[in-house]
């Protein structure tokens, strides 16, 4: 027994045996696989394995044990792979039960139609990205192309900066070109009770439609609902 005990813990031990963590390295893999599917349209084959930088191999398998379960969906002749069923409802699921997502239908609604642009909730995803968590499209028939699900870089962004707590004394942050040409953005941090972001409400629009002038009127909408959100997730006069 004692020397079964020991084995135990070897196993756990960072220094153990590689190949006695392979069943967890496995799991990682294929939660990453997860990721990429959502990212963006159907991939192939190729693209995936470049993408998360194992071999194809690797990939073929861990998608077809994913295809069998409903996580991962085969595109008929053209190849490529998207997310299944299970996975979308397991990302519904998820939703629904945000507190966050729920809350921020109103004033992005508000958002939109009192800039008459999209509004946009962003959450971190990781150390260097963010994604938009909920959408309101902009009433006009010309408007941003809403990125719902999309993985964006938080370096140089306007949702980036505010969720890193960039967006200085007046409490919002504009950017302009960053992630497509003659787009401008302006964006506010939401905080919960504790007074840390956990999010940002922006704003995004064609440039040629938001004028320097227009950016302060957009960020003081932004901050007014960015506040009333940060109040309702429980912050106090801080988040202010």
């Amino acid at each position: 027994m004692a020397k079964l005990q020991e084995k135990r813990q070897d196993v756990d031990r960072p220094d153990a045996d590689p190949a006695d963590r392979t069943p967890v390295r496995a799991v990682r893999r294929a939660l990453d696989l997860l990721a990429l599917l959502c990212e963006d349209q159907s991939q192939s084959l190729s693209d995936l394995a470049r993408s998360s930088g194992l071999p194809v191999s690797t990939v073929l398998r861990l998608l077809n044990t994913m295809e069998q379960a409903g996580f991962a969906r085969r595109e008929g002749r053209s190849g490529t792979f998207g997310p299944g069923n299970r996975l979308l409802q397991a990302g519904l699921s998820a939703l629904r039960r945000t507190s966050l997502y729920d809350l921020a239908e109103a004033p992005l609604r508000r958002l939109a139609q009192q800039s008459g642009e999209t509004a946009n909730l962003a959450v971190r995803v990781d150390a260097e990205h963010a994604t938009y968590l909920r959408v309101a499209v902009s009433p006009r028939s010309v408007h941003y192309a809403a990125w719902l699900g999309r993985v964006l870089p938080r370096a140089r962004t306007a949702v980036g900066q505010a969720l890193d707590g960039k967006s200085g004394p007046a409490g919002y942050v504009c950017r302009r070109d960053t992630l497509e040409r003659d787009v401008t953005a302006v964006a506010a941090p939401v905080r919960d009770a504790s007074g840390e972001i956990v999010a940002a409400l922006s704003i995004t629009g064609p440039s040629f439609r938001i004028r320097d002038e227009d950016l302060p009127h957009l960020g003081q909408l932004l901050r007014g609902e960015a506040m009333n959100l940060s109040h309702a997730l429980g912050a106090g006069d801080s988040a202010d």
